[in-house]
């Protein structure tokens, strides 16, 4: 499999990015103090969940930009509870530098990735995710010497699914389409992006939540990933 190339999305797929969130979210709400009669951590993390996702999706149409979408999440997160904004800025802060430092990984991620390496595919990342962020995630998960190349949306200016980042990504590995293979959790973002761009994709629908049609390559566990791709690539 020396000419293959597989391109992995990073949260929700090698990195669990809601249990990490959850425990950097937890430690700003212990030490900011804000629970009171009227509010737990529960309605605060439903609160901020909710706002991030619409974010990230304005992020993704390009409503916003990587800013607005830092401190923005945590100033209208504050709105809807009616806590004081002007801690915004410092939960920002204190959000970013936590939540990349945990540690929690998919189940198989590693063992998936060291049978990927025996069989000697080229293992890269496309993120839409901050980079110094990214960095530090794939540093303290032990995830980094994995990959060859990482790319992030901002190295290109275009975020998933647009197809100019895995052109982008292909290019840098020098690999022609049909023979590079994504592997992601969003359906839209990650499997019919790659697609787009010509590239073989696998969907990583652990959580259940993408609806697929009957002929779309899907696996429930990254453990079964290997024994997919050969018939991903069969036709090469």
């Amino acid at each position: 499999m020396k000419d293959k190339h597989l391109f992995f999305d990073l949260d929700r797929t090698l990195w669990d990015f809601e249990k990490n969130s959850k425990q950097a979210l937890k430690a700003i709400f212990k030490d900011f103090n804000l629970e009171n009669p009227n509010l737990d951590f529960q309605k605060f993390y439903s609160s901020y969940f909710k706002v991030n996702q619409q974010m990230w999706r304005n992020l993704g149409m390009g409503y916003i930009t990587r800013d607005e979408l830092r401190v923005g999440r945590f100033i209208k997160t504050l709105e809807l509870l009616n806590l004081p904004l002007g801690i915004a800025q410092e939960m920002s802060r204190f959000y970013t530098t936590n939540s990349p430092i945990q540690t929690n990984l998919l189940p198989g991620a590693i063992e998936t990735l060291d049978y990927l390496k025996t069989e000697n595919y080229h293992l890269h990342i496309i993120t839409n995710g901050f980079r110094e962020v990214q960095e530090i995630k794939l540093k303290n998960g032990n995830l980094a010497d994995y990959f060859q190349i990482v790319v992030c949306s901002e190295d290109v200016e275009k975020a998933k699914p647009n197809r100019e980042i895995f052109l982008y990504a292909m290019q840098l590995a020098n690999v022609k389409p049909q023979n590079s293979c994504m592997i992601g959790d969003d359906y839209e973002i990650d499997y019919l992006g790659a697609l787009r761009a010509g590239m073989k994709a696998v969907l990583f629908n652990h959580q259940g939540k993408n609806k697929v049609r009957k002929d779309d390559e899907t696996i429930n566990d990254l453990r079964d990933l290997p024994a997919r791709l050969p018939w991903v690539f069969k036709e090469n």
